[in-house]
């Protein structure tokens, strides 16, 4: 039998993805989550349109995130 390290489950059954060594994919995690913030903050002072350009802008960053 393998160790933990041949095989990338654990006890738990849980699948542990080794960690993504792309830095661009952390700012721009880090850009789509300030969209999202953002979107929040325009949604309680009611500016909905605001928000919805804030929301699409970041999914299309969380489709940019998968390339990079």
């Amino acid at each position: 039998m393998g160790t933990t390290k041949d095989n990338p489950k654990t006890a738990q059954g849980l699948n542990i993805q080794p960690q993504d060594p792309s830095s661009g994919h952390f700012y721009v995690s880090l850009v789509k989550s300030g969209f999202r913030i953002g979107a929040g903050i325009s949604l309680l002072q009611g500016h909905l349109f605001v928000a919805g350009v804030l929301l699409i802008l970041a999914e299309v960053l969380g489709i940019v995130e998968e390339i990079v």
